[in-house]
């Protein structure tokens, strides 16, 4: 889902970026970004440490230069060569033709940073980028720079300004937190000594979820910014499992108003309820695929819970898991491609991905313990989990191949991940 370029403001109040182009046609004629990042699948940068303007106190933590390093080396396209300074024996050595490196100045609270890009063997400036703001959003900072270096060198947009919302679980209280990518930068949404689950994301300013705060699961809309909410559906019934259309905004959800649960779409409105499963199996867990046309759910109507897409209307029914006796909660990939979900085989819980056409199931994770609650990345790059083993639950991201598993929260009680958009 596109989300336009202001909201991304709702989540850093107070934080002014400028950004500024110094690319010339002289150094474009130079260095063509295109032509060095085309010759490899890994493509060699240098990442300098940043120094302090004359007069500017040093950053201490949240170091720019390392942030910008971590990230670059996360997509898994660059071979990211550190060091403190320009070392031209090095950088010929591993190939290096470009290098970033950069300067702050720190007054009070505020911040001003300047990214720059070189050509290696000229040293000639490539690109330059200018961010101001208060200094605790320097991170933000560092990862719009990382992003917008992605997107010069691959063409592609990077994640690191996407969100992951999540519950924390503390026995009978359960709350929302919200952070960022790398599990930096928590934040609790909702404070509640009720169950607050099954987060999703609206847009970048908006979340639903489930809450029992009426002392059964209701569907709520609250507001990521300061965590004030509105009952969205309720009744003597049971309401779970919200997910938003990327194209649409339509809410689809899980219902037992007809008396088992059964799936739902509504608009954001709350005009247009509007039915999709008529039978007597549990029908739960929907998720839109990219293009809002189409629903992954889960449903036991073949006797074990499995994967099944419809059409946004309900037509078109069709089983696209057969593998392993338990799969839940479906999770499409942006580019409409696969769906990974969570599935019960050998006696505990994997991550799996599954084509839309029931094509293809392939295992995912290979760890210790349980692995559930599948959510892509904006890019579809990596896939959000949580992994429980001996009483502990953490998030953790994982690539669809299986490979560079990282856990990025460590209190022992994360569950429920959404990964949004870009924002």
């Amino acid at each position: 889902m596109y989300v336009p370029i202001q909201h991304a403001f709702r989540f850093l109040p107070g934080l002014a970026l400028v950004c500024i182009t110094l690319i010339t046609t002289v150094h474009a004629e130079r260095f063509n970004l295109d032509i060095y990042a085309s010759k490899f699948d890994s493509i060699p940068i240098g990442v300098l440490k940043f120094r302090p303007a004359e007069g500017s106190k040093e950053i201490s933590d949240d170091l720019p230069w390392k942030i910008v390093a971590n990230d670059l080396e996360f997509t898994g396209r660059f071979d990211v060569y550190r060091a403190n300074k320009v070392d031209s024996a090095a950088f010929a050595e591993k190939n290096i033709g470009i290098f970033v490196d950069g300067e702050y100045r720190i007054t009070g609270d505020r911040i001003v940073l300047d990214c720059y890009l070189h050509d290696a063997t000229t040293m000639d400036l490539v690109l330059g980028k200018k961010y101001q703001g208060n200094l605790k959003y320097l991170r933000t900072m560092s990862h719009r720079y990382a992003s917008e270096l992605v997107e010069v060198l691959t063409g592609d947009k990077g994640v690191f300004e996407s969100k992951i919302v999540f519950v924390r679980d503390k026995g009978k209280a359960k709350n929302l937190f919200i952070m960022d990518f790398d599990g930096h930068n928590v934040r609790q949404i909702t404070n509640m000594s009720t169950l607050n689950i099954f987060p999703a994301f609206a847009d970048s300013s908006t979340l639903f979820w489930v809450s029992y705060l009426r002392g059964k699961p209701d569907l709520y809309k609250g507001s990521i910014a300061d965590g004030s909410s509105n009952i969205f559906m309720y009744g003597r019934f049971v309401t779970t499992s919200p997910a938003v259309s990327p194209i649409e905004g339509m809410v689809a959800f899980s219902s037992s108003k007809a008396g088992n649960l059964e799936v739902y779409t509504m608009s954001v409105d709350k005009t247009g309820l509007k039915r999709l499963t008529h039978n007597k199996a549990i029908d739960t867990s929907p998720d839109w695929s990219p293009n809002g046309y189409e629903i992954a759910f889960t449903s036991d109507r073949g006797g074990s819970p499995q994967i099944y897409v419809m059409d946004k209307d309900g037509a078109n029914v069709r089983r696209v898991t057969f593998t392993g006796r338990y799969q839940d909660s479906p999770s499409w990939s942006p580019k409409g491609d696969k769906i990974a979900y969570s599935s019960l085989v050998e006696g505990k819980f994997d991550i799996w991905t599954v084509e839309p056409d029931g094509s293809n199931p392939t295992r995912v994770t290979d760890v210790a313990g349980s692995n559930q609650y599948p959510s892509w990345s904006p890019d579809g790059s990596h896939i959000a989990f949580v992994n429980t083993r001996g009483g502990q639950s953490n998030i953790c991201l994982i690539r669809p191949t299986g490979e560079d598993m990282k856990i990025i929260t460590r209190t022992g009680d994360a569950k429920m991940p959404d990964w949004s958009q870009w924002f």
